[in-house]
């Protein structure tokens, strides 16, 4: 190789690299310029700066500056008796099926149909398993058999009783009895029902809740349950958490009244309450595209419960968790669920309201197809994570600013993939079948 011009040859490259830190200068063209200190130092600085206003940039908190607002209440309240589940138990012949379909003639094929497909948790749908849809029946037949034990009552009222701050003894009864988040919030109209209509002995009732306040509270749903959706585990883990729900609601409820105030508990099939906004209003997460409550922590893995009350508590403020806007760029859940029944697109107009909305006639009929509630909207969803302290740093993240949620998207799609796998287990009744025959 022919050296520079100008540039004295090195015949000894030890020797060179010695000389040269004695002298940094050795070796060096006399003529090019010699570098100073300063410029290093400027140049350092400048690349220390920009660096560290682009991690300001990236993680700027712009979201928790805004302020914070709860879910919008609707131009009209609900009635009860065209809420899905309703419609469903309509019997043909009973007055109550014979008055709601005069009203809703158009509903009236599309229900007849899904009544006629496999009842739930039955034989012949195609998650059926002998063992856990059984235990999932008998979960559901407790809730309605259901009375509080009048000694844990009694023990309840006397916390009550006892002189000290009753938001913080009825938040900490709550959590005692299992729930894992509790919030309070004023009882807006907007999201009581109109009318009873879950069952025909009450069905067009007037509901008329004159109570002030309401509190909800949280049950977590078994991760590895929510992992094999929409197989049986998890009809049996919702199952579980309702009963759950029922117990801590119908307890308070009493030890409230034992303690001389006013309360009505709500829990599954005795709700008077629309839960999901309700439960945002009071802190406890965002409603999601799935129309289920997103909670810090557990993202949709939460079933919800809840007390109305006139016991003094303090009210909650809503939080947020970036849902609104991670919602509308990931939309796992819509294009994961089996009967297309979740808005892939922007929100439309609901009675006043910008929100998504659910197809009920599709997935309700899915779950009689598959015989279980399904829940791969809730299980895909990037915040039903476990609650580690990575993930939960992740939602930390997620509430700063937009194009953080941009990079988690992108995260979860190439760690988790976007499309729905379930987890296979085999039951107890596969495992007895198998010994059984020998395999």
């Amino acid at each position: 190789m022919i050296p520079h011009a100008g540039v004295p040859r090195q015949e000894n490259n030890t020797a060179c690299i010695l000389l040269r830190l004695q002298d940094p200068g050795a070796g060096r063209n006399p003529d090019w310029p010699r570098p100073e200190a300063g410029g290093r130092l400027e140049a350092m600085s400048t690349v220390l700066i920009v660096t560290a206003g682009a991690l300001v940039c990236l993680f700027f908190p712009l979201d928790p500056l805004r302020r914070r607002r709860g879910p919008a209440e609707p131009d009209e309240r609900v009635d009860e008796r065209e809420v899905m589940f309703s419609r469903i138990n309509r019997s043909g012949g009973t007055p109550a099926y014979d008055d709601f379909y005069a009203r809703r003639p158009e509903w009236k094929a599309t229900d007849d149909r899904i009544r006629a497909m496999t009842p739930f948790l039955k034989p012949g749908a195609t998650h059926y398993d002998p063992v856990l849809s059984a235990e999932a029946e008998r979960h559901f037949e407790a809730i309605e058999t259901f009375e509080p034990d009048r000694d844990q009552v009694d023990r309840l009222t006397a916390e009550l009783c006892a002189g000290g701050d009753p938001d913080r003894t009825v938040r900490s009864i709550i959590t005692g009895l299992g729930a894992v988040a509790v919030g309070c919030t004023p009882l807006r109209k907007a999201w009581v029902y109109t009318h009873k209509g879950r069952f025909d002995d009450e069905y067009g009732t007037p509901i008329d809740l004159d109570h002030p306040a309401v509190i909800l509270f949280l049950l977590e749903m078994e991760f590895k349950a929510m992992r094999r959706a929409p197989q049986a585990e998890v009809v049996r883990e919702s199952a579980r958490q309702y009963r759950r729900g029922a117990v801590i609601a119908r307890t308070v409820a009493a030890a409230l009244q034992q303690s001389g105030w006013q309360a009505k508990a709500h829990y599954d099939a005795h709700w008077d309450l629309i839960l999901p906004p309700l439960a945002a209003a009071a802190g406890l997460g965002e409603v999601g595209r799935n129309n289920i409550l997103i909670a810090d922590r557990y993202g949709s893995r939460v079933r919800l419960g809840a007390v109305t009350t006139d016991l003094p508590v303090r009210y909650d403020r809503p939080v947020h968790l970036g849902v609104d806007h991670f919602c509308r760029i990931c939309r796992k859940c819509a294009e994961n669920c089996p009967a297309h029944a979740l808005e892939t697109g922007a929100r439309p107009v609901d009675r006043g309201v910008e929100k998504w909305t659910t197809a009920v006639e599709r997935c309700y009929a899915y779950w009689r197809q598959v015989g279980t509630d399904c829940g791969i909207c809730m299980a895909i969803c990037p915040f039903s994570h476990r609650d580690t302290w990575f993930h939960n740093l992740v939602r930390a993240i997620i509430k700063l600013n937009p194009w953080l949620r941009h990079i988690a998207r992108l995260c979860d799609d190439l760690v988790y993939g976007r499309e729905w796998t379930s987890r296979r287990k085999e039951t107890d009744h596969a495992r007895v079948q198998r010994h059984r025959s020998g395999r």
